[in-house]
This record gives structure tokens, sequence and C-alpha cells, in this order.
């Protein structure tokens, strides 16, 4: 699996979401009789199954059996609104025909994505509801107001109570992400959210789950971000602060991807859904139950 940047101009964190090793079915002749018995179940080979945080030990046995997530077909990245008309050549070159934003209403509207004259569908679709960044930025006082009114309070930022307030009240629109992506997976699609990093990490994060991805290549693909967030990226956002959409401490905020906080989060779902896992959580907040299928059917492949 790789873990580098695609050198599209203006984007820091763009990625290919594949590479990884996936689990193969575990009980083959079981899924096949139930495919059998039921015409609408998929087969063995679609079936690929996924993740409730898979061991390096389930890992290895999926690598011995050959499959893998395939390449150039999803995408994940920081914003796009910088785009150069090279850069929006390469995502023609790239076959992207989708663009899944995962901003808020205001980060769409600062820094709106630049994709003029390019054929692709653009989704709009907001992880945090578009309450974390509205148009008008909120008082301390309109976000405790807020905060008794609907329990969320939103007026702190650090990166562990994000990630708690996107685990605990937008499940429903992660699992919309997740299906989004699935449907449009096999003809080339990108999501991104303004660093690429919480949501944007989230999100592949839970994909990689579904198929099947061993806990320690998630992990290695999420905190990957670190390393491309730093440096221009860090500058660019200094120079526009407010408009990026990043709020509380800029250094750590903007550009920490630390693997333990993902592993943190990932824990937190399986000890309340069991070996249901990853699955069971999105499924549970509105998830089509088609989803996993269509993401192992368009994503996994043999390897060579």
């Amino acid at each position: 699996m790789s873990l580098d940047r695609i050198d599209i101009e203006g984007t820091f964190n763009f990625r290919d979401i594949g590479g990884a090793p996936v689990a193969a079915p575990a009980t083959v002749a079981a899924i096949a009789v139930a495919a059998d018995s039921h015409p609408g179940t998929a087969s063995a080979d679609d079936w690929r199954l996924g993740s409730s945080g898979m061991s390096d030990a389930d890992a290895a046995v999926t690598s011995a059996r050959g499959y893998s997530v395939t390449t150039g077909t999803v995408f994940r990245a920081d914003g796009l609104a910088q785009l150069t008309d090279k850069a929006r050549a390469d995502l023609v070159r790239l076959g992207i025909s989708t663009v899944i934003d995962l901003r808020d209403i205001g980060e769409r509207a600062n820094l709106p994505d630049a994709l003029d004259g390019l054929d692709v569908e653009y989704i709009e679709l907001p992880v945090f509801g578009d309450l974390f960044f509205p148009v008008k930025r909120q008082s301390r006082e309109e976000m405790k107001a807020a905060a008794e009114a609907t329990g969320m309070d939103l007026s702190e930022r650090s990166l562990e109570k994000i990630y708690e307030l996107m685990i605990s009240h937008f499940g429903s629109r992660l699992a919309l992400a997740v299906d989004a992506i699935a449907e449009h997976a096999e003809a080339g699609v990108v999501f991104h959210c303004s660093a690429g990093k919480d949501r944007t990490g989230v999100v592949a994060a839970f994909i990689h789950e579904l198929l099947g991805v061993g806990r320690d290549d998630i992990l290695a693909e999420y905190s990957a971000t670190q390393q491309h967030l730093s440096g221009a990226f860090l500058e660019a956002i200094m120079r526009n602060f407010a408009d990026a959409g990043i709020s509380g401490d800029l250094a750590t905020t903007a550009t920490a991807a630390p693997p333990e906080l993902l592993a943190t989060t990932l824990d937190r779902i399986l000890d309340d859904y069991g070996n249901r896992g990853i699955e069971g959580y999105l499924l549970d907040h509105g998830m089509d139950p088609q989803t996993p299928t269509l993401l192992r059917q368009a994503l996994v492949v043999p390897t060579d």
C-alpha cells in the first residue's frame, strides 16, 4: 500500500486509498451456501468479508489468499479550492467523475472547489451537517445556547472532542458519505474535507474496515496525513486561517493525525457494537445494507 501523495497542483494530501491487502471470506463454503439459498446474496468471490477490528493475523491470512484494495478508483483529498488547469486535467486523467465534498457550508462558501470546466458530479455531503462551520460564525454565547438546545457542545474544538462528536452525533452523515462513495466507486470518485484528515480520515477508515483491511494498515494510512500536512500546507492555512475551516490550536488541529486517536475511535465503536463492528454502527445509522457488498465488488480484487 502506497502512502505517498499524488501530485495534484493546489492540494497537499491527495491520495489513492487502494493497495492494502484485505481479508478473503473466512468461510467461503458457508457464504456459497448462503448465495445458493438466497439468490440476491453476493457470491464468495464478491462478498470480500468485511472487518470488525481485524487482527494482523487475519491480515496475514488475507495476504496469503491474495486479495487487495484496487487502486486508481477511489481517492481522498484535502480542499480542492486551489486546483489549477493542470490539476483539473490530472483529475480527468485519473478518471474522476464524482467529487464528494464533506465540508460544512461555511467552508464551501469561503473556499469553493475549483471544478470549472470539469464534467463531474459534485455532491455536497457535510459530515457535520453545516453545524460546525455555518455561513455566519457563531459566538461563544450562541454556541452555548445551541449546546443547551441540542445536547452538542461545539465550542470545544480539540481533536479528541471533534472525533467524539463525530461518532456520537453525526453517524448518519458518516453513513451517507460511505453510501455515496459506494454508489460511485466504480466510476472514479474523490472525497475530501478541508485538510483531508479528520472527516476524510474517518470515512476512509470506515471504508477500509468494511473491505477487510487490517488495523495496522488502516492506522498507517490515516497517520500518513501528518507527513503531507506540514510546511507549505501549514503556511497556506495560516494565510487564510478562518476560511479554511480549521479551528482550535492551529499546528495541532490542522496537521496532527495521531494513530492512537483513530484507534481509540474505532475501539470505542467496537466496544459498543461487538462482532457487528463498524458495519453494525453504520447500519444502525442508516447505511444502505447493500453498501458493503457494493464496495467489495467494486474495490476488492485478486492480487497477481
